[in-house]
């Protein structure tokens, strides 16, 4: 009897030791489990970013913009290519951070269903100062145009903040005087671009858009010789020729000659892909993620100039937005904003020889269904810009 009482005793004392040991040890378990949880990314993140292992920090995000639910509201990818982006310029890696930056701004018109739900302004100007940082002017110059647009009540902000930046560089003085112009402040726009060409005489594009100005006030005079000085200074501005040959039709003038100057300039493109066609575009996007990619062989490194003559149609203020990558490398985005055809130049400072694929992607339009804005490119020429040429 004593020794059945005994036995019952161990049992049950073995038990309570089983079960109390279960009792501490389970929520020491699941929070073991739980914080190597992939919802755990942010604890685990700042754990990493806390012993400066930074590529982890940003191998965990990048697992889980992979692998959480998309219907997990504030856990979506374009918060976390943000936050990427943050500590990627803690590391002091100014290309990583901006690429995040970028693809992040991307993420908010493809994953987003939201209309009207475009990216934050401050996420604007982190990718404004990644482009500056980079030295990628024309990428900042784009970015704060296609701003403009998302945030028409803070163009003021984003102007300044471009602003800014003009005694760094005449081509940022320049880009400063076209987004004045855009802002409506055409008087300040003006003395801006005249002082860039004060800077460097050779500036691209600034004699350009003087013309146009002179244009709008039917100073013809004053608007030819605006673009017969765009063309000296600027060999392959198909866009100055263009608009001659329209003020000229305008006039009722003989506008032969120039035609053959334009045909001429282009007889000189490394590479130039057009319509088979006369009746329909090279390539008319429609919608988020529609893109154009074409082959381009350089015969030695070079200056490039990618000549797009574009137009787009407008929706709620909202023109088309484009991508413009090399090789998979993000150059700069592209915003056509006019009804007008006319063409946009894409500068790539050097090219190395050989093959080369380049694409332009649409990106614009998170506020209405993917058939209500279109972007029609018209042609592509490629010219080798000369050595030295801005």
């Amino acid at each position: 009897m004593k020794r059945s009482v005994g036995v019952s005793v161990l049992l049950t004392a073995g038990l309570l030791a089983v079960f109390y040991s279960g009792v501490w040890a389970l929520p020491r378990f699941v929070h073991w489990v739980a914080a190597r949880s992939l919802y755990n990314y942010r604890d685990q993140a700042e754990a990493a970013i806390a012993r400066d292992d930074y590529d982890r920090a940003v191998g965990i995000i990048e697992r889980a913009s992979r692998e959480i639910p998309r219907d997990i509201y504030f856990e979506r990818p374009e918060y976390m290519y943000d936050w990427i982006g943050r500590i990627r310029r803690q590391q002091g890696q100014t290309t990583e951070s901006l690429h995040a930056f970028l693809r992040a701004q991307v993420c908010f018109f493809l994953n987003i269903q939201l209309r009207g739900y475009f990216p934050p302004s401050r996420l604007i100007h982190d990718i404004l100062e990644g482009y500056f940082a980079a030295d990628n002017f024309g990428g900042a110059y784009e970015e704060v145009r296609a701003a403009f647009s998302f945030y028409p009540m803070l163009k003021d902000q984003f102007l300044g903040a471009h602003a800014g930046r003009q005694l760094r560089h005449p081509v940022i003085m320049r880009d400063t005087g076209l987004l004045y112009v855009q802002a409506g402040r055409v008087a300040e726009g003006q003395a801006r671009l005249r002082d860039a060409l004060t800077r460097d005489p050779r500036l691209p594009d600034a004699h350009l858009a003087l013309g146009r100005l002179d244009a709008q006030k039917c100073s013809t005079d004053s608007a030819i010789r605006e673009y017969e000085a765009e063309l000296a200074v600027n060999p392959w501005a198909e866009e100055a020729l263009l608009q001659l040959i329209r003020l000229g039709n305008r006039t009722e003038s003989d506008t032969a000659p120039l035609a053959a100057r334009l045909a001429e300039m282009r007889s000189h493109a490394l590479a130039e892909y057009v319509p088979t066609t006369t009746a329909v575009p090279l390539a008319a996007l429609w919608g988020i993620g529609s893109k154009l990619e074409l082959a381009l062989n350089v015969p030695e490194p070079s200056l490039l100039v990618f000549n797009i003559l574009a137009r787009s149609t407008p929706c709620y203020g909202l023109y088309g937005w484009l991508e413009f990558t090399l090789d998979g490398r993000h150059l700069q985005n592209l915003y056509v904003d006019s009804l007008e055809t006319r063409v946009y130049p894409v500068r790539v400072e050097r090219v190395e020889a050989g093959p080369h694929r380049f694409r332009i992607e649409v990106l614009s339009d998170a506020t209405d269904g993917e058939h209500d804005r279109n972007t029609f490119i018209e042609s592509i020429r490629v010219y080798r810009s000369p050595a030295g040429s801005p």
